[in-house]
């Protein structure tokens, strides 16, 4: 009743919006996609247009479901909103807030988790302990705190509560097994989860000053798979216009811009390499190095090295006073930004487009295919609540109603200064369903902060090299791992 529930609104608004699949799940083309809706007829359109969430029933707990936001990842009314302010997102997300107490007599209430990522967990930590009631559910940062909220016994499995269907289509329950430990889902993820993935955003106007060389549009090489890392570089190597004639600066223009920070860890998993993988004794271990993975990683290093330091990018990397070139300049013909920052793109006089970060190679699309680095927050349950299966249905209610929300984010998104919306839409579809994460990424305080292997190791003023950064993260990081699977299996059994 879902699948054809979305089916029918993506049809009045001709929008294709996948539900969210795994890193590792098969695809599915446009052209199955544009078969799939020709298929529906008026009267099942009609039929499905009040689908409800029948998995739970009816009822009116005249209840609060507090939630605490972590803003730093998760723009708050994304999520929840006081009131409309007549903006399209807020409708939706009221809409959706609506809909909850009108089927369970529910009212959200964002208690806050503030801004800083470093200590959003300890008010967490403390409602827990005390059992005062005051969160329900917290959106957590993508890795920081995580790991201690989980191992020191403060979470609640997802397996275990009420009124929660982990096998409904708007739960991603192959990305929540990507995290799971002893078994146990502590993350969760559903349509109820905005995207927050960092994406290459391309200069429309410059992209047709080079389409002879480039030969293949960008749009097409995703369709066809041959959207790799190699061809990538190529197009940024094409680029680089000195403008004073004194060497490289940020008043040139380039071929590729943006952080190399949280944007560059994305390369790691966008071409198939797990920071952290599962051994043949089922232990976590970090992986970059191992032999599934060493000769890719250390090729992967050698090339984001090479363009760091080559003139045809420009790149801010965190702990330097190093400002990137900006996108809105119309002077970077490729760059790299989060879905978030799209959206601050459609105040400028520019014609953007969007595509998903390269894969390796083209033998990729048989394995995992495109990799889109989950960088927002999770849904963490507390150990402690008043009313467990009040929370347990609003979860999943919440991530029911939450298709017009997702369509929302994605017109927001694009904006009507997108030329080729069609191509632009479904670009947006392929990074959604290739949404991914990675235990070593969540994990990170656990795992030596690995995350951090390819932004500190591709920088020549960090000092570091990629045995010496590996010999470290291998040294500190196993060992941490094993004591931290075992603090979890202490604090909730295998």
């Amino acid at each position: 009743m879902k699948n054809i529930k979305l089916i029918s609104f993506l049809l009045a608004i001709a929008l294709v919006i996948p539900t969210l699949a795994a890193c590792d799940s098969g695809k599915e083309t446009a052209t199955e996609t544009d078969s799939a809706l020709e298929t529906v007829s008026e009267t099942q359109t009609e039929a499905v247009t009040e689908a409800t969430p029948g998995a739970v029933e009816k009822k009116d707990y005249g209840a609060e479901f507090y939630l605490s936001i972590l803003s730093d990842v998760n723009p708050p009314d994304y999520y929840w909103v006081e009131e409309s302010d007549n903006s399209a997102m807020s409708e939706a997300v009221f809409a959706r807030q609506q809909k909850l107490y009108e089927w369970l007599g529910v009212e959200i209430i964002n208690v806050g988790a503030g801004l800083n990522h470093m200590t959003y967990v300890t008010p967490f930590k403390t409602a827990v302990k005390n059992k005062d009631g005051s969160v329900d559910t917290l959106l957590s940062h993508s890795n920081t705190g995580v790991a201690g909220i989980v191992s020191e016994g403060y979470l609640r499995s997802f397996d275990d509560m009420s009124g929660i269907d982990l096998n409904s289509s708007y739960w991603n329950l192959d990305f929540m097994d990507s995290l799971a430990i002893a078994d146990h889902h502590f993350l969760g993820f559903s349509d109820f989860n905005i995207l927050y993935t960092n994406v290459v955003a391309f200069n429309k106007t410059m992209m047709d000053q080079y389409a002879d060389a480039i030969d293949v549009p960008l749009y097409d090489r995703v369709r066809n798979n041959t959207w790799t890392l190699d061809k990538m570089i190529e197009i940024v190597n094409l680029v680089y216009i000195d403008a004073t004639s004194d060497g490289k600066t940020v008043d040139d223009t380039f071929g590729l811009a943006g952080r190399q920070w949280v944007p560059w860890i994305g390369f790691m998993q966008a071409c198939g390499i797990k920071l952290v993988d599962v051994d043949e004794s089922g232990a976590h271990k970090i992986s970059v190095m191992n032999e599934l993975n060493k000769e890719k990683t250390s090729a992967l290093v050698d090339m984001l090295t090479a363009l760091t330091t080559s003139d045809n990018a420009y790149l801010d990397y965190m702990t330097t006073s190093v400002t990137s070139v900006p996108f809105t300049s119309g002077r970077v013909l490729l760059f790299l930004e989060s879905t978030y920052g799209l959206v601050s793109f459609l105040d400028y006089d520019i014609s953007f487009g969007v595509l998903p970060y390269p894969m390796w190679d083209e033998a990729q699309k048989d394995t995992v295919g495109y990799q889109s680095l989950q960088w927002g927050g999770y849904l963490c349950i507390p150990t402690y609540l008043e009313n467990e299966l009040m929370v347990g249905e609003t979860l999943e209610v919440l991530a029911f109603y939450s298709d017009d929300v997702k369509i929302t984010f994605y017109e927001k998104m694009l904006g009507k200064q997108v030329a080729d919306v069609p191509d632009d839409k479904q670009m947006l579809d392929i990074i959604w369903e290739s949404v991914c994460t990675d235990f070593g990424q969540t994990f990170s305080d656990e795992a030596a902060r690995i995350l951090f292997i390819l932004p500190t190791v591709t920088w020549p003023e960090s000092g570091q090299n990629l045995a010496s950064y590996i010999a470290g993260a291998e040294r500190t990081g196993n060992s941490t791992l094993e004591k931290f699977e075992k603090r979890v299996e202490k604090n909730y059994g295998k």
